[in-house]
């Protein structure tokens, strides 16, 4: 399979499952751990199936990543994709993605204060304009609330612990990133479970009308009972499950055959195209007109900021001249890099060297 082939079904699974996950949602099925909770099931059976097939190596015995530090970024890994499905289920389509892209600096942040690792001026200005524009895109945004808010800022510091441990740990104890995958299912799958029965299918005060409780176990039972609307619900939902399978198989193996700026670009296709069918199938805002138009004046402000973050970053890590080298004056580069002389002079011999 092609780099190409898993290019597109990088890009066309992710943006069918933050689809099809808001269609489950607001088809009354509004219990993001429980879904949560089944994706995590379906990606322990199929590393099963895979080293059933011999697709998959599991590290030796005694070797590997102990169970405590499986715990810790399987728990950190669960608190992502809880708090993501929460801010998806509370704030809107476009909230939800524009906060992923916040991400960013915030990894950045954490880089810093706890292993002391700085970023240069030139991408502080790439985060700064793509804050701009997350600040244009959500200020306007009507359908924010502080629980909306709240759960989206807890996707975001969870899932920057989440990536950094990703890679920290697998360096840490010699593993790939799929046997680190493989590894923090079983403890996802548990800590999904115990969340959701606690969260979304026990009742613990039934409505004093006599009607059903409102939770995951009385949805399953309505839709058994031959409830037709719920029973397409959970149709949706068994959708959702091998769309979550098809993004880790696409991802894995993009990154595998390609790099990480490569990851990258296609992750801002997808988010792209995310807002897009938002819009679409979602259209709430469409009945305020200078409402959507600042949600895309931000968006795309924000966009900018993302690939000229992935432009610079993949420049320095080629040594390579970035935009900025080739098209700003000496003394704006002066302001932006302390390093450069007024004088222009180590800008010409970057030009020069084809250094940056």
């Amino acid at each position: 399979m092609s780099a190409a082939a898993y290019a597109i079904g990088n890009v066309a699974s992710s943006v069918a499952l933050v689809l099809v996950n808001k269609k489950v949602f607001s088809g009354g099925f509004h219990f993001p751990m429980t879904l949560s909770f089944f994706h995590f099931v379906f990606t322990v059976l199929w590393y099963q199936m895979l080293a059933i097939g011999g697709a998959y190596t599991q590290p030796p015995p005694g070797t590997g990543m102990p169970q405590m530090e499986k715990f810790k970024v399987a728990a950190a890994g669960f608190a992502s994709i809880g708090f993501m499905n929460l801010s998806l289920n509370t704030n809107s389509v476009g909230f939800y993605q524009i906060t992923k892209l916040t991400i960013i600096p915030v990894t950045l942040v954490i880089n810093a204060l706890a292993y002391q690792n700085y970023t240069s001026a030139k991408i502080k200005l790439a985060l700064s304009i793509l804050l701009a524009g997350v600040g244009v895109a959500t200020v306007t945004d009507v359908e924010l609330r502080p629980l909306g808010l709240g759960f989206g800022l807890s996707a975001v510091l969870t899932t920057a612990v989440f990536q950094i441990w990703q890679g920290t740990k697998q360096k840490e104890f010699g593993i790939s990133a799929t046997q680190l995958q493989a590894g923090i299912a079983p403890w996802q799958s548990a800590q999904a479970l115990a969340v959701s029965f606690v969260t979304e299918v026990y009742c613990y005060t039934p409505p004093a009308d006599g009607s059903p409780c409102d939770t995951a176990a009385e949805f399953f039972r309505s839709a058994f009972a031959g409830d037709e609307k719920q029973q397409r619900t959970l149709w949706i939902v068994l959708a959702t499950c091998f769309l979550a399978l098809a993004v880790n198989l696409c991802s894995f193996g993009l990154i595998g055959r390609t790099s990480a700026i490569t990851f990258q670009v296609v992750g801002h296709a997808k988010t792209c195209l995310v807002l897009v069918g938002g819009y679409l199938l979602f259209p709430a805002k469409l009945n305020d007109a200078q409402q959507l138009y600042n949600n895309i004046m931000g968006v795309s402000v924000a966009m900018i900021g993302v690939i000229l973050y992935g432009h610079l970053k993949h420049a320095s890590g080629q040594d390579q001249m970035d935009c900025l080298d080739m098209t700003c004056p000496g003394c704006v580069l002066y302001m932006i890099e302390p390093k450069y002389s007024e004088s222009g002079e180590e800008t010409e011999g970057l030009k020069g060297s084809g250094n940056a």
